[in-house]
């Protein structure tokens, strides 16, 4: 009767059976964690605040998964962990709050961008409390974390698997869904009174290349008369034509029009994306929502964790379940208590 390898050993035999090299956009579907290869650089305006804001994304070790620092406030309180656990919902952009009070919102677009490439570690370095919208998409994203690269570190991802339907709904009307799938699929539907929007929907699969083909360009967008309401209200002082789709009475403002058909709908299906990593790892699961928002996804994120009979846990390339064993991280389990 043979003996178990050692945690060096493993490490040994994930190291030797990683590829060299990966194709463009090709990090989604391999069984490795990954970081940043190098620092990837980023500046903007907030979308809320319009303050400028700059952010580093920085590598980090496996099994870190996605923080992010305020590097403007005091050292011990700096760290905020881009989970659920941390996650306040909010109407109009995702927010994420530490132990301490100290807040980070409008991290939709980065953490959409993060899922859409496969990026499973890093730390997110940030001067302010919000992230800025560039424009409006998570494009300038993307193109910032594939000039830099990504790179495979010696350790193999961990999934989130559905394993039964989990339901959210809000007041309003709006409600979503998440049910068993062999990948992580999003089907949205939007309805919007401004015959410019209109009912849209929009069906996603996650897999290698998808997120850059399919929603990484598709920007935020407002209806012109919401924009006054919203700015006294002192939200969206950063926003302009430069970085968000604006429609009125049934015309589109921005010069040149829509980037891709369909943008408004693609646009709910990344900030699904976006939201639904924050369960801290890929998941495989569908997501149906009709009029989805930043609100209902936390909610429903909530849902699934708040139930442990609605997932478990796999790690790549393992053919049983590590649901019975898996242990959610302690600063997780501690927030969701």
């Amino acid at each position: 009767m043979g003996t178990a390898p050692d945690a060096s050993q493993k490490r040994k035999n994930d190291r030797s059976s990683m590829p060299d090299t990966l194709t463009y956009n090709g990090f989604v579907d391999q069984p490795f964690q990954t970081t940043v290869r190098e620092v990837a650089q980023l500046e903007g305006i907030g979308l809320h605040s319009g303050r400028f804001v700059r952010v580093s994304i920085c590598p980090a070790p496996a099994n870190s998964g996605i923080k992010f620092r305020r590097i403007d406030v005091d050292g011990q309180l700096q760290t905020v962990i881009a989970h659920a656990s941390y996650a306040e919902q909010a109407r109009l952009c995702t927010r994420i709050v530490n132990s301490e009070g100290i807040t980070l919102e409008t991290i939709e677009h980065l953490m959409a961008a993060f899922a859409g490439v496969g990026l499973d570690n890093a730390t997110i370095e940030i001067d302010a409390s919000e992230a800025p919208i560039l424009d409006g998409s998570s494009q300038p994203v993307l193109e910032a974390l594939n000039n830099v690269g990504i790179e495979l570190l010696p350790a193999r991802r961990k999934y989130m698997i559905v394993t039964k339907p989990v339901e959210a709904q809000l007041d309003c009307g709006a409600w979503a869904r998440l049910e068993p799938a062999e990948q992580l699929q999003i089907d949205v539907k939007i309805e919007f009174d401004d015959r410019a929007i209109g009912h849209q929907s929009f069906s996603y699969t996650h897999h290698d290349g998808s997120f850059a083909t399919e929603l990484a360009a598709a920007r935020t967008f407002c209806q012109l008369r919401d924009v006054e309401l919203m700015q006294n209200a002192g939200r969206a002082l950063g926003g302009s034509l430069n970085n968000a789709v604006v429609v009125d009475d049934g015309e589109i403002l921005n010069e040149g029009g829509l980037r891709i058909e369909r943008e408004f709908a693609r646009h709910k299906a990344l900030d699904c994306l976006g939201d639904l990593f924050l369960v801290g790892m890929p998941i495989k699961a569908k997501m149906t929502a009709l009029r989805p928002g930043h609100a209902l996804s936390t909610k429903l994120v909530h849902a699934l964790l708040n139930d442990p009979t609605a997932y478990k846990v796999i790690e790549a390339g393992s053919e049983h379940s590590r649901s019975d064993s898996f242990a959610m991280p302690e600063y997780a389990a501690a927030a969701m208590a």
